[in-house]
């Protein structure tokens, strides 16, 4: 059943469970997509309110309770008097707006019945693959009857159970069946008995990801730094991704790899793209670069087969995705093949991959919460890609003969202002919506030449993103994604339409970031080609954070400590890759380039940006490296509801004293459980403040174009700049304040202990002669002792 509530949900839950229902989720509804203020006033996180509209979905005991409560409610609305016994009833229905039966309708969305109708316009003959999401129940009887109830269904109508998955932590009972033709057609049109069957919550289409291989220019690599690959470290990231090529002379020595849904011989080694570009790139980043490769071995778990009857690389037919990953990540944490833990110091996982039929909508996609909920159990930081969006849209131009009459300059313009109008359709693929992952998109860049004199180059190298990468926000209007990073440049195809003049992004072999890959006619292991996409920006911050991870364990290690013993590695690489983080030169030009116009509307400006640029793009040098006028601090700690954690500063004399621009960089990156049938799904909210819990750390500050308040505080991750050159004082004897509070958004987590790292950097001009690093250095040399 259906209860649409319009007072505090917890109340009503209590209520509710009292009187012999079954909680089973809760969905958004009502709520303003994306409200904006035009000041910079603090606002709550409206997503996580409890007094916000939802939809819950609970079940009665009986069929019989189901009518009465249906026949108590119409009287209810009719304004009737209560009898004696339904008066605890009256009171429950004073929180409702509204109570139905879940019916076909909410079981099969729009989306499904166009993927059906593609399915069948494509081969009206063939069986359709689906995911159905049972209604999860905590009694493990009742979920077996809801499988069995599902199997006798489908043995009636000519169907079979492909593959089921239970995953209790996120309430995740999904079955993958394939049905005749007929069957889906009656599951478009919303009709039939899997379409009306009460133990089925949604009809999903297959989630299925699949590369798009080239056959495009490719080149020889110049040359194969014989001998880098002797005595490398230990893995500290893994991938999950396609099988890569291992003998390819890039990557030979340098990976693990480690079968468990995926073997060698269900991917020729012809067709290994994906995972060896991925491979490739994390190891030495994009070879036109001529960077030096890292000192760590990489673990692959491959979760990409090639089917011999089909040219590229996608997920296992025959296997839901989310199982696999489930999987993999167990292999990598806790057991393989009998042995213990395939990669126990892994602490950075590369998801390069996507539901391309599962588009985030609203609420978060099971494969997110799946992500969620294992960044949480083994502290992790999963780098996920924002996924690539090849959808047309309309360019602004009238015809193709105006869009090739253009000047490069003007339709560069033209071209960003067509990408925000598009954006409505450019939403982040699952599960790149998740909360405690880093989700990365793209910059329009690369190290390759010119493109081809024929082709179209939509903008110049100034960091925006490519025309195809996909865009926040995230959950409950979350900052998403995080960070860019380089993705390779794509030409702009445009053709004119029945529908106007559209435009969409290509890939060509031509330009990209330059990577190891197979060889599918001459077999050579030193063959590369070039790419784009979101993929490859995730691999290039996967790289960066494992550059993160070698400096931490530096700095540990001069303390005495090694890394495996710092709980919280994944989490400080997870903050100080956010950290280096700034738009720049792209965000200012996107401000003036994005509408609406006018100075007083520069919040809806601001809010798109950050759906584009998120944070912006990663400095890591800036992060990893000290300099005589700039120092980075680090602190680690657990926080439970309603506690503040105080830190002190010390500041240098010269940035007291100094009219030089100076500077200070917080970025909070925190690691909360989550709630994955609750609209309050981010379990803790954590925010940095200053000593009146605000954040006006500091009179007097430059504006700094970077995301607004309202749009860090949705997320896991809370990262700004504060910058200015006059002399007021921003701190007292005791040095700089720097709060870390806690809050939880839902009862059931009021007692956890939620991890954090807090990055500070201090910086001033480089003119000022000060050596501020070692001024702070050793003011914080002395360890803090533990005070009640």
């Amino acid at each position: 059943m259906v209860f649409e509530t319009i007072g505090p949900v917890e109340r009503f839950v209590a209520a509710a469970e009292q009187l012999g229902f079954e909680w089973l989720t809760e969905d958004y509804v009502g709520s303003d997509p994306d409200p904006v203020t035009d000041d910079d006033a603090d606002q709550d996180d409206a997503g996580d309110a409890d007094s916000a509209m939802s939809r819950l979905y609970l079940t009665m005991p009986t069929e019989n309770g189901m009518r009465q409560l249906l026949a108590m409610w119409r009287r209810f609305e009719s304004k009737l008097s209560p009898r004696e016994d339904e008066k605890d009833w009256w009171k429950i229905f004073g929180y409702l707006s509204k109570i139905r039966v879940w019916n076909a309708s909410d079981r099969i969305e729009p989306a499904t019945q166009f993927f059906i109708h593609r399915r069948l316009a494509k081969d009206p003959q063939a069986p359709v693959r689906l995911e159905l999401d049972l209604w999860f129940h905590e009694n493990e009887e009742l979920r077996k009857n809801a499988k069995q109830a599902l199997e006798g269904i489908l043995s009636a109508v000519g169907g079979r159970i492909v593959d089921f998955v239970t995953i209790e932590p996120i309430r995740y009972q999904v079955a993958l069946i394939e049905v005749p033709a007929q069957q889906a057609s009656a599951i478009s049109s919303r009709t039939g008995r899997l379409a009306n069957a009460d133990p089925i919550m949604s009809i999903r289409p297959q989630s299925l990801y699949a590369t798009r291989p080239l056959s495009e220019p490719d080149s020889a690599v110049t040359s194969l730094r014989e001998g880098a690959n002797d005595g490398l470290r230990p893995a500290v990231a893994a991938i999950l991704d396609g099988y890569p090529m291992q003998n390819h002379a890039l990557l030979d020595g340098r990976v693990d790899v480690i079968e468990v849904d995926v073997p060698s011989a269900s991917v020729p080694v012809a067709r290994r793209y994906h995972g060896t570009a991925i491979a490739s790139l994390i190891i030495h980043g994009d070879l036109a670069n001529g960077e030096a490769p890292l000192t760590r071995r990489l673990k692959v778990v491959p979760v990409l087969a090639a089917p011999q009857h089909l040219n590229d690389e996608r997920t296992h037919q025959d296997l839901l995705p989310i199982g696999i990953i489930f999987r993999a990540v167990f292999a990598l944490k806790e057991e393989h093949q009998q042995a213990g833990p395939a990669g126990p110091d892994v602490l950075i996982i590369n998801h390069s991959i996507c539901d391309a039929e599962g588009p985030f909508v609203r609420r978060p996609t099971p494969w997110a919460r799946l992500l969620d909920w294992l960044s949480h159990k083994y502290g992790i930081l999963f780098v996920v890609s924002a996924g690539n969006i090849t959808a047309r849209f309309p360019s602004g131009y009238q015809d193709q003969a105006s869009f090739n009459a253009a000047s490069p300059l003007e339709r560069q313009i033209a071209l960003i202002r067509a990408v925000e109008a598009s954006k409505g359709i450019r939403g982040l693929l699952s599960p790149a919506e998740a909360m405690n992952v880093l989700s990365v998109g793209a910059v329009h860049a690369d190290g390759a030449g010119a493109c081809p004199s024929d082709t179209i180059d939509p903008f110049a190298p100034i960091g925006v993103p490519n025309l195809g990468s996909a865009i926040g926000p995230g959950i409950n209007r979350s900052l998403k994604p995080e960070i860019v990073d380089i993705g390779g440049r794509q030409v702009a195809r445009a053709a004119d339409h029945a529908d106007g003049h559209l435009v969409w992004p290509d890939e060509i072999g031509h330009i990209g970031l330059e990577t190891a890959a197979p060889d599918p006619s001459a077999g050579s292991v030193t063959r590369t080609r070039r790419s784009t996409g979101t993929s490859n920006a995730a691999a290039l911050v996967t790289r960066s954070g494992i550059q993160i991870v070698d400096a931490l364990e530096e700095v540990l290690a001069e303390d005495g400590v090694s890394l495996r013993d710092f709980k919280r590695a994944a989490l400080a690489t997870k903050a100080l890759l956010v950290h280096g983080s700034q738009w720049g030169d792209a965000g200012t030009l996107l401000d003036a380039s994005y509408p609406p116009p006018g100075t007083k509307q520069w919040r809806r400006r601001r809010a798109t940006v950050t759906k584009f640029l998120g944070y912006g793009k990663p400095t890591v040098e800036r992060v990893i490296s000290g300099a005589v006028n700039r120092v980075t601090l680090l602190a680690d700690d657990e926080i439970s509801h309603e506690q503040l954690h105080e830190y002190r500063i010390p500041i240098p004399t010269s940035m007291i004293r100094s009219r030089e621009i100076r500077r200070i960089t917080m970025t909070l990156a925190w690691l909360p459980p989550i709630h994955p049938t609750s609209i309050a799904y981010r379990g803790v909210m954590l925010d940095v403040v200053d000593q009146d819990g605000k954040r006006k750390f500091w009179r007097g500050v430059k504006t700094i174009m970077q995301p607004h308040p309202d749009d860090i505080r949705r997320g896991t991750v809370a990262h700004f700049i504060l910058e200015g050159s006059n002399s007021t004082a921003f701190m007292d004897s005791s040095g700089l304040f720097i709060g870390v509070q806690a809050r939880a958004n839902h009862r059931n987590f009021q007692q956890a202990a939620v991890p954090y790292a807090l990055a500070v950097t201090l910086e001033v001009g480089a003119t000022v002669r000060e050596d501020i690093y070692a001024s702070v250095r050793e003011a914080i040399r002395p360890r803090p002792r533990v005070r009640a």
